[in-house]
């Protein structure tokens, strides 16, 4: 070991037993630490659970592969979301917005750097890492010794209240709480930072996108500067500059991607709902976490019993207030520590516990504070590693002090241990807590249901019910869900509510549907672009549904076998309303060769407008088969439907027919909603009024947002509601227009339109700021309608129409500036700094010779 490194053994040896400790089943049994397992709680994935998984480890650890997975997917895959995702909640900010939490640094780099498998370890590696290093830099700087620091760093980088929250975005900015301090503590040793490394951490801080998280560091670096102003008598302007300085350049460099967060927090509706949660926080009976941590169990060891009085904090990664059991008899002892400094942080930690536990009157005062104000006070305990950080560093550090004159040796060894056994138990519980598979378990797999709607033409969008493809799951596979986790405006959430009263709790940031409640007619389906729905196959809501609102169309006289070859047709007359799809019993009698099949065309005037080969499983599966008519006939049109067997008989129920056609049996589906096919995952039905994504609407009307809410007799493929103010409905609108889709990507389609006179172009684009219009090149006003959607009015002629969208349309020249000042920046301190070391260089190569 090199004299340098001797010099850092205290740090160097906590830091590996920390690692030893966490990593262990990756170092002896080759298994990565990652949460994907919850995948197989819920379908398609759970049909391809692996028996190496026979069950989820910490159920608890949802969020991390079902909401920032995907996002990272989206990252590593070159996705082109960054600025529009499409595929949660009918369209959401993309991955640009500060609020996705993946443009950290700690989540940046690691997924971009090693595979999405081993990417929950690499972010826990450099988390630990981060943390661990800029709290050693900045307990250096208090003066606390290098072992105290050791003690401190440990405490701070490995804590209970962070170790749990490693995979979630809060601790994106907690990483950075020590280097916030260290900038500060420097400032005032009057030690120059580069402002290059102040952009850099202001940016990445920045960027953290856990707006709580962020305000608890800065206002714990304010009060500590504010603290030393008074207690040295001397304000550092020349650092001060620099620190703002810096702020500012990151300020600049960050606003595209904080601006997107906070015009769609805004809409979100949900600081609104969050007005009183500061009133949560822990019963004074939880101070027994700090000393049992698992007191109340552990989702790992399936114990979990919990606590009612923690109410809404009731579960293990909020009841979690654990520092160490050494560190907090380390932190009593810095009581008698000489340095006055101690006394702000002992201030801080009491601070602290005081908003924790809710105790009045300072409770009540902080609750208001930004920051404060929309969080539990409970989560103001992501300071106290910090605080208590510092002060058992300065206990390890008293500890250490009689030794330092007699015995050197066991003073280092002394606080070496405690460094060790704190790693130790702070490893231990992280290691308990996070779940550990084998790298090929840790895949995500694909199904055969998620690949047939990924082969779909696009666009449109889906709707799974009772968790059937878990929110944002989607993102994943680049398909569109209507559903979403962490994602919906307030808006959007009060049209779901009216197609399912149980989509949305009121609180959750969860949108799901449940078969039972939804309203598969209500226009509002269709309008969004709904093509099919996902059940798993257990479950017969649908399929029953469907059944349900089948009505006889001929009457059944008994049944017959179809043998493979002949062809059974029968005219059908549309004489009968609604008239959406044509269901034929059909069974399979015997099949025998390589590919049994039953092949079904749908002909008008001569021409074959439909057809489909169903496969025995899709027969099976319900013993029917439907034929959708909607698009391909109305009222008062006939059609013909032929089907014929192909290596397979079927069995086929009778009915009377004129004479020249088979006498089949067949039903009138009165709804848009036909089962599609049944996959080893779940039942795939289809919806047949979906409107498409862009369509030229014969009629235009003007409602304000309740009546267009309340009203539930628009049909949305001729229709379009203006919700507007004050926009009015065009005089006249084309009856023949018509729109082709050009292309479709995330974040620009292209139409071709055509019209004889001026038309009105309707889509289920949602309008928000990041989106822009344009008519063959020339910015068009985008109008609002039915609530939140885009629509344009186009002149006659023929006309290309591009929608695209950016994040922070405006902003970006901005950006540009911050990035060439911080380029600007690190070349002068880079040459600076060599000018300064060349005299020195050649001084001391001269005394050399």
């Amino acid at each position: 070991m090199t004299a340098k490194l001797r010099k850092h053994r205290a740090a160097l040896i906590a830091l590996a037993l920390l690692h030893f400790t966490v990593f262990f089943p990756l170092i002896f049994m080759g298994r990565v630490v990652s949460p994907n397992d919850v995948f197989y709680a819920y379908e398609p994935w759970a049909s391809h659970r692996p028996a190496s998984v026979p069950g989820i480890q910490n159920p608890l650890m949802n969020d991390p592969p079902t909401a920032w997975l995907p996002l990272m997917h989206m990252l590593k895959s070159g996705a082109p979301t960054f600025h529009w995702d499409p595929t949660i909640g009918s369209g959401v900010p993309g991955y640009g917005s500060s609020g996705s939490a993946i443009l950290s640094p700690l989540i940046f780099l690691p997924t971009l750097l090693v595979p999405l498998t081993w990417v929950y370890t690499a972010i826990i590696l450099l988390k630990i890492n981060v943390a661990f290093w800029f709290a050693y830099a900045w307990l250096r700087e208090e003066r606390l010794g290098k072992t105290g620091a050791a003690v401190g760093a440990v405490i701070i980088a490995g804590a209970g209240i962070y170790s749990i929250r490693w995979l979630w975005q809060a601790t994106n900015a907690t990483v950075f709480y020590p280097a916030l301090l260290w900038v500060v503590r420097r400032a005032f040793n009057r030690k120059r930072t580069p402002v290059s490394v102040i952009v850099l951490l202001a940016t990445a801080y920045a960027l953290s996108g856990f707006p709580s998280a962020m305000a608890y560091g800065i206002y714990l670096a304010a009060a500590y500067a504010l603290f030393l102003i008074i207690r040295e008598r001397r304000f550092p302007v020349i650092s001060a500059a620099r620190i703002a300085g810096g702020s500012i350049v990151a300020l600049l460099i960050s606003l595209p991607f904080l601006v997107p967060f906070a015009q769609f927090l805004q809409r979100s509706g949900y600081l609104a709902l969050r007005e009183n949660a500061a009133e949560r926080f822990y019963p004074l009976s939880h101070w027994r976490s700090f000393f049992d941590p698992q007191r109340l169990g552990n989702p790992v060891w399936k114990n979990w019993i919990g606590d009612p009085a923690l109410t809404s904090l009731n579960n293990f990664v909020d009841g979690t207030i654990y520092v160490g059991v050494l560190a907090l008899p380390l932190a009593a002892i810095a009581l008698f520590h000489r340095r006055k400094r101690r006394w702000f942080w002992v201030a801080a930690t009491l601070f602290v516990l005081l908003c924790m536990f809710g105790i009045p009157p300072l409770a009540g005062l902080v609750a208001g504070l930004p920051g404060f104000k929309y969080t539990s006070l409970a989560r103001v305990s992501l300071l106290l590693p910090v605080c208590v950080g510092y002060l058992a560093a300065a206990g390890a550090s008293l500890i250490q002090r009689p030794f330092r004159r007699r015995w050197r040796p066991a003073g280092r060894g002394t606080a070496m241990v405690l460094a060790g056994l704190l790693a130790w138990d702070l490893g231990v519980f992280a290691g308990t807590f996070h779940p550990y598979l084998e790298p090929k378990d840790a895949v995500v797999p694909t199904t055969r249901v998620t690949d047939f709607l990924r082969a779909e033409p696009h666009p449109f969008r889906l709707v799974g019910f009772l968790t059937y493809m878990w929110p944002n799951g989607a993102q994943l596979y680049g398909i569109e869900d209507v559903a979403s986790h962490f994602g919906s405006e307030a808006v959007y959430r009060r049209l779901l509510h009216r197609i399912d009263a149980t989509a949305w709790s009121g609180t959750s940031t969860v949108i799901m549907f449940n078969s039972l409640q939804f309203q598969f007619t209500d226009p509002l389906v269709s309008m969004l672009g709904v093509r099919y729905f996902l059940e798993h196959r257990p479950i017969d809501i649908i399929k029953w549904t469907v059944f349900g609102a089948t009505k006889p169309a001929v009457a059944e006289t008994g049944s017959f076998v179809l043998p493979p070859g002949p062809v059974a047709q029968r005219r059908i007359a549309i004489d009968d309303e609604p008239f959406w799809a044509i269901e034929i019993p059909v069974s399979v009698e015997s099949a025998r060769g390589a590919a049994p099949r039953v092949d079904v065309e749908l002909v008008t005037n001569g021409s074959v407008v439909w057809s489909r080969t169903f496969h025995t499983s899709d027969v099976e599966a319900l013993n029917k088969v439907y034929v959708p008519l909607r698009t391909h006939a109305r009222a008062g049109d006939d059609v013909q439907l032929r089907l014929w067997a192909n290596s397979m008989s079927v069995r086929l129920l009778k009915a009377d027919a004129p004479a020249g056609e088979t006498g089949f049996y067949y039903g009138r589906v009165t709804i848009p909603l036909v089962f599609d096919r049944e996959l080893p995952e779940g039942r795939i039905f289809r919806n047949l009024a979906e409107v498409p994504r862009f369509t030229a609407v014969r009629r235009v009307r003007k409602l304000n947002d309740e009546e267009f809410l309340a009203a539930t007799d628009i049909d949305f493929a001729e229709e379009a509601v203006i919700t507007d103010d004050p926009v009015f409905p065009p005089p006249t609108v084309a009856a023949d227009a018509t729109v082709e889709l050009k292309s479709y990507a995330p974040a620009e389609q292209r139409l071709v339109t055509t019209a004889s006179a001026p038309m009105f172009l309707a889509s289920s684009e949602k309008l928000t700021p990041e989106l822009r219009i344009e008519i063959d090149g020339r910015p068009a006003r985008p109008i609002e309608i039915n609530t939140m959607f885009a629509g344009v009015v186009v002149p006659a002629g023929r006309h290309e129409v591009t929608f695209t969208r950016r994040i922070a349309r405006g902003w970006w020249p901005l950006s540009m500036a911050g990035v060439l000042l911080l380029v600007a920046i690190a070349v002068l301190e880079i040459t600076s700094a060599w000018r300064r070391r060349s005299p020195d260089r050649r001084k001391a190569t001269a005394t050399a010779g």
